[in-house]
């Protein structure tokens, strides 16, 4: 047999008190509103959407401990915020409690009743959706690395080796070879020294391009089709390079390949990131032009070499950014120890980047791609600009994460580890202290104008 309505009845109660219900009432349909004008027969009707249900509830508690279940129903109806109404005939629901009656009686006596208002409660907002901007950094850079070698490949077959002259090329590839040498240390140990630079780019330009995709292999960016050892430039070979640059592009491949290849970009600190990207921004602003050498194709293949260096560097930046997570906000202290208790157990905090080292470098990392991007033609100029904006989107994104940095003035000369406990409440933040301010000794900070974490 079937259940009957009454016991499919909920028993009644809001933030786990129980109460009695005598009946209640609540609004349905939908909000109209009527538009009449004057001397007009007809009428118009907006809908405006549902109303909003407003649960009028008359209920009563009774019994010898009326008085105590009372209470604990005023305490429920007196909390501020939402709370869990159990409707009999409703269900479960979140509402806000609303002004309420609450009434007496001789008569009735061992029985209180209430007139109830229960306004909904605050809908469930939808999942939201924010972009993985670390993802799209490394996808990016993996794009970038295949434009610019098509953009090399291109470049060295217009070029007539025929026509290069060493010594010329040499000079222009001076500067680049200093930064493949301070960014790209296994390669530039591989190929020796400029002189033979300049041999494998006459010979064997396509063994460069080779090197470099071995060196960025640990990051997972894929070579595209055609950037390899095996092209060949426009025109005949100088014979009088030698083969000096053939076994040079040989045996570079197979260390760029090597385990002890740099290549792979791992993330360590915020501060050590920042430190690189900025160190490789310079480096890839200051081999933006080659000096103007002996003749157009020696120019063309220097240029196009250090273009390809240049958007190596840009590459490696790219991948190292993809590397800075954005910072997820700290649970603050629920108490300071004291200095006692930190030298036996020292708080342990999460690294959190400070806004204005990032700033500070997607600006330089900016205005190297802005350079870079300015010598690009048509076909490559999306792909180099779509890499910088998404470094930019990227290190704003972890910028706006970490904490700003303010000025502070001691009153006093006092230790670093004395400013840190009563700035941070945190004792081993003396050295962060010392590092920003550059401060001579740590035991006396001077009362001077100091730069230190907001928090």
């Amino acid at each position: 047999m079937a259940d009957t309505w009454r016991e499919q009845l909920l028993p009644a109660s809001f933030r786990d008190v129980t109460f009695l219900i005598e009946d209640t009432s609540t609004p349905v349909g939908r909000k109209v509103q009527l538009h009449e004008y004057p001397k007009r027969d007809e009428a118009y009707t907006e809908q405006m959407g549902k109303v909003a249900r407003v649960h009028r509830v008359k209920a009563y508690v009774i019994g010898p401990d009326c008085f105590e279940q009372r209470d604990k129903l005023l305490k429920a109806l007196e909390t501020e915020g939402e709370g869990t109404l159990v409707h009999p005939w409703l269900g479960q629901m979140l509402v806000v409690p609303g002004a309420a009656e609450m009434a007496h009686s001789r008569r009735e006596g061992g029985m209180v009743t209430f007139e109830l208002t229960f306004y909904p409660g605050t809908a469930q907002a939808n999942p939201s959706v924010r972009s993985n901007t670390a993802r799209m950094t490394a996808q990016t850079s993996a794009s970038y690395w295949s434009g610019a070698l098509d953009r090399y490949k291109s470049a060295m077959d217009k070029v007539d080796t025929a026509r290069i002259n060493l010594i010329g090329l040499q000079n222009g590839l001076t500067g680049v070879f200093g930064v493949l040498t301070g960014q790209f240390s296994p390669l530039s140990g591989a190929i020796g020294s400029v002189r033979s630079l300049a041999q494998m780019l006459t010979n064997t330009p396509g063994s460069l391009s080779s090197l470099f995709s071995g060196y960025f292999s640990d990051l997972g960016l894929s070579t595209p089709k055609g950037a390899s050892s095996s092209f060949k430039p426009g025109g005949s070979s100088g014979g009088s390079v030698g083969n000096a640059g053939s076994s040079a592009g040989s045996a570079t491949v197979s260390s760029a390949t090597s385990p002890t290849s740099a290549g792979a970009a791992t993330f360590d600190s915020y501060s050590n990131a920042v430190a690189t990207v900025s160190s490789q921004a310079e480096d890839a602003a200051s081999i933006n032009d080659v000096p103007v050498s002996s003749g157009a194709d020696t120019t063309a293949a220097a240029q196009a070499l250090a273009n390809l260096v240049q958007d190596a560097v840009l590459v490696q930046a790219t991948a190292t950014v993809a590397q800075m997570p954005v910072n997820s906000a700290a649970s603050a202290l629920e108490s300071t120890p004291s200095v006692e208790q930190q030298l036996i157990d020292p708080v342990v905090r999460a690294e959190v980047p400070v806004a204005q080292d990032v700033i500070a470098a997607r600006d330089s990392l900016d205005r190297a791609f802005w350079q870079a991007s300015l010598k690009a033609d048509a076909t490559y100029y999306p792909t180099i600009n779509a890499a910088r904006q998404q470094v930019v989107r990227h290190l704003t994104a972890v910028a706006a994460s970490g904490v700003q940095l303010v000025s502070v003035t001691p009153l006093e000369t006092v230790p670093a580890v004395v400013l840190a406990y009563r700035r941070f409440g945190d004792a081993t933040r003396e050295g962060e202290i010392v590092q920003r301010n550059k401060i001579n000794h740590p035991g006396f900070v001077p009362a001077a104008p100091l730069q230190v974490a907001r928090e």
